[in-house]
């Protein structure tokens, strides 16, 4: 009946009836009890529902309001929340914009008081969520819900943050990498809803990838699979450098876009977005950042596109506010390196990709415990009906 429901959004009994292959009197106790748990309610029958003669229709409707999940973007630099129904629609967004973090005390306390902020603007109880999903960058350990290494977050290796974010809110929290959280929600309304393999590279300040093969996450043996931006192209090893950063991530992120527009003598440009803004509109120096930035990813992208040969490859991040522009380079540089070219598109869920990847993955689980909880009160708790 849940799924049924989930599935059509409204329905009427004969509907439901049909749809489960259950009798009628099972489906009217079901509503019954589904009703009482406040999951379903009555709604006024549209006009298309509506018999001509007879009583009207009774049109019953999933409550996804009836419970919320919140999702979690942690980074360095930002705090962003989402708070959902259980169907992922969001309800109430907020962002934090951090400028210096020197302890995961300090982020922490900018998680707390965005989570306050978000659930407030959404008119949401801490005590009624459903579930809690957090993207962080590093390496994750899902199942403890910890944090095992992140070199760009201060004090964050090592964190146990499910454990300390169960301090505010009175159900499961789930943590896992930014970047495969991100390629989640691509797959669910992005530009990956049509494809099982397929790579989302996250390029903003940091430079990750996320991938799917067979529909499925591949995180690797160590959970660091797709950390590309710790990719290492120099004769000599460069290593972790001292702001956290892979070499790579360092020889390209915005830091070094804006870095080299400096050297090619731009002195207005306020930063990475004006460089990028810039570069969509023909400018020169622009263009040649671009075209640079665009040639060394694809020289340490190409041996990852080797291994994986996926079908589509979405860049996301702050990079795509060059649009078109760093999608054509970065298919040209590709094209004369590597020995199969994937189709190449950029994300159109921008800043909120990482968020609504958590909305997904902490939406999934309250269903399916939902379920669960259905299940259980249909059997003896052995599986027998």
């Amino acid at each position: 009946m849940l799924r049924a429901l989930r599935d059509t959004g409204s329905a009427r009994v004969t509907e439901l009836v049909a749809a489960t292959g259950l009798s009628r009197p099972t489906v009217t106790a079901a509503v019954s009890t589904l009703t009482t748990d406040g999951w379903v309610e009555e709604v006024e029958a549209t006009e298309s529902d509506t018999p001509r003669m007879g009583r009207p229709a009774r049109v019953l409707r999933f409550r996804a309001d009836a419970r919320h999940v919140l999702g979690i973007d942690v980074g360095p630099h930002k705090v962003y929340c989402a708070v959902a129904d259980f169907n992922g629609t969001v309800v109430a967004h907020v962002r934090r914009d951090i400028t210096s973090v020197t302890t995961h005390a300090d982020l922490l306390d900018h998680v707390r008081l965005a989570i306050v902020r978000a659930l407030d603007e959404a008119g949401v109880e801490p005590t009624s969520l459903a579930a809690v999903g957090v993207g962080t960058p590093g390496i994750v350990d899902e199942r403890r819900g910890a944090i095992v290494q992140a070199p760009s977050v201060p004090g964050w290796n090592s964190l146990e943050l499910a454990r300390w974010l169960r301090q505010s809110v009175d159900c499961p929290v789930h943590i896992d990498n930014d970047v495969n959280l991100a390629v989640m929600a691509e797959q669910w309304i992005g530009a990956g809803s049509a494809t099982d393999n397929l790579v989302l590279v996250q390029w903003g300040s940091r430079v990750g990838a996320a991938v799917l093969v067979q529909g499925q996450l591949h995180r690797g043996a160590h959970g660091a699979a797709g950390e590309i931006g710790f990719v290492d192209l120099a004769a000599e090893p460069q290593g972790v450098q001292p702001d956290g950063l892979g070499p790579l991530e360092s020889a390209i992120g915005t830091a070094a876009i804006v870095r080299r527009a400096r050297e090619l003598g731009d002195i207005t440009s306020r930063g990475a977005a004006d460089v990028l803004a810039a570069a969509t509109q023909g400018e020169q120096r622009a263009l040649q950042v671009i075209d640079e930035v665009a040639a060394q990813f694809a020289r340490g992208f190409a041996p990852f596109l080797a291994a994986i040969d996926p079908e589509l490859v979405i860049i996301g991040g702050r990079i795509t506010l060059a649009g078109e522009t760093i999608r054509s380079r970065v298919a040209h540089h590709l094209q004369v390196r590597a020995l199969a070219t994937p189709r190449l598109e950029l994300s159109a869920l921008g800043d909120d990709a990482v968020a609504l990847g958590a909305v997904k993955l902490a939406a999934a689980d309250a269903e399916q415990r939902l379920l669960d909880s259905y299940m259980y009160l249909s059997t003896d708790g052995a599986g027998r009906p």
